[in-house]
């Protein structure tokens, strides 16, 4: 929670937002199982990836919009968001939060399908 206020102090609660959005799409892929036929190693390295690029997307799109783009600060806030983020992703994953995750997405999903006729309702999705 330390980590979260100094962020919020020094970044502003904007990033600290986005920072965490970064963390729900990580979680909504795995909830998917959008990489299950990749081994569970590589797998890892992919959620890395995906990480670095929503961080230093996310900073320049906001850097841009608050007319503050400086390289030098770009990988500043880059770098802080994907530290942020992380911390939150292994706190997600190893807290009864990750449980509660995916009960909230169960819920999501469960209430969109009773909305779909039936020949347009996707297959179940299988957490692993």
């Amino acid at each position: 929670m330390d980590d979260l206020l100094r962020f919020i102090i020094a970044y502003g609660w904007q990033l600290a937002i986005i920072a965490v959005v970064g963390v729900i799409i990580l979680g909504v892929l795995k909830y998917s199982g959008a990489f299950s036929k990749i081994t569970e190693g590589k797998r890892h390295y992919i959620y890395i990836i995906i990480s670095v690029g929503f961080s230093v997307g996310a900073a320049a799109v906001y850097l841009l919009i608050a007319d503050a783009f400086d390289i030098e600060y770009l990988f500043t806030v880059a770098v802080a968001m994907l530290t942020l983020n992380q911390t939150f992703y292994n706190i997600f994953k190893v807290t009864p939060i990750n449980k509660l995750g995916k009960k909230i997405l169960d819920f999501i999903v469960a209430f969109i399908k009773k909305f779909l006729p039936d020949s347009e309702k996707p297959p179940d999705i299988k957490n692993k």
